[in-house]
């Protein structure tokens, strides 16, 4: 009796904290609470108390000085399991993109406003890209993962990542040719780490989060296989998303 009235307070309590995760993952440099309660239209008083709760657990941390909240060690953690988990299901969908195009392929996913490859598959010939692991540190717009992951992301959450660098009319209009080229198949590099290199990609939603899937390759490789590689990628992604999409996507 008393577990069924409680369930659906505690549903909703449930409901409110994931809501309030979400939107911290949404501004790694932390928020007020009273930021918090205008954005999830709570009043801050119970905002206070979820984060409490989980802050206890080590799902939220406290940001500054100033009173704010960011996301925690805890959740860091379970980021870090899903990390693992997300690669070993789509390696082997890396492995068999490597081995059709003859070409280095990797896995990335968005770090704060960085650019990060969880994993590779270098391509197994004499003249190959082996594309670090690790942070990029290489401007995320720059960058054919980084451009892909732009396209994927809610339109305030994009430009408030470019605007940290550029104007928001800039920032904006960088967008807007991101779309386009994501209309086209794949985002290309457009400023690449090295000028014999290049790089297409596009991006990869999941229930594990979002990553793009990329190819790189030397320029002198590249020439005339702009749709070769767009119609490999995206095969690759649906097949991906078959088995770990987003449901209803």
């Amino acid at each position: 009796m008393g577990e069924a009235e409680e369930k659906p307070g505690g549903i909703q309590v449930i409901a409110r904290a994931a809501t309030i995760m979400r939107l911290l993952g949404e501004y790694p440099e932390g928020l007020s609470l009273g930021v918090i309660a205008g954005h999830v239209g709570l009043a801050r008083s119970t905002v206070q108390r979820i984060v409490q709760a989980l802050e206890a657990e080590g799902f939220v941390e406290p940001s500054g000085p100033q009173g704010g909240v960011q996301l925690g060690p805890s959740l860091s953690q379970l980021v870090y399991r899903r990390q693992i988990d997300v690669v070993s299901e789509v390696r082997p969908f890396l492995e068999a993109l490597r081995t059709e195009l003859r070409e280095t392929t990797a896995l990335c996913r968005m770090t704060g406003d960085d650019v990060t490859t969880i994993d590779r598959c270098v391509a197994e010939r004499a003249l190959r890209v082996v594309f670090p692991l690790g942070t990029i540190p290489h401007a995320i717009e720059a960058l054919a993962p980084g451009r892909a992951l732009l396209s994927a992301l809610p339109p305030a959450r994009a430009t408030e990542v470019l605007a940290r660098k550029m104007s928001v009319p800039e920032a904006e209009a960088t967008l807007d040719r991101i779309a386009a080229e994501a209309r086209t198949g794949v985002s290309p590099d457009v400023d690449p780490l090295d000028p014999d290199l290049c790089g297409f990609a596009v991006p990869l939603p999941t229930y594990m989060g979002l990553h793009a899937l990329a190819v790189i390759l030397p320029i002198s490789r590249a020439e005339g296989r702009k749709a070769e590689i767009s119609a490999a990628l995206n095969d690759c992604r649906a097949r991906i998303e078959r088995k770990i999409g987003l449901p209803g996507g």
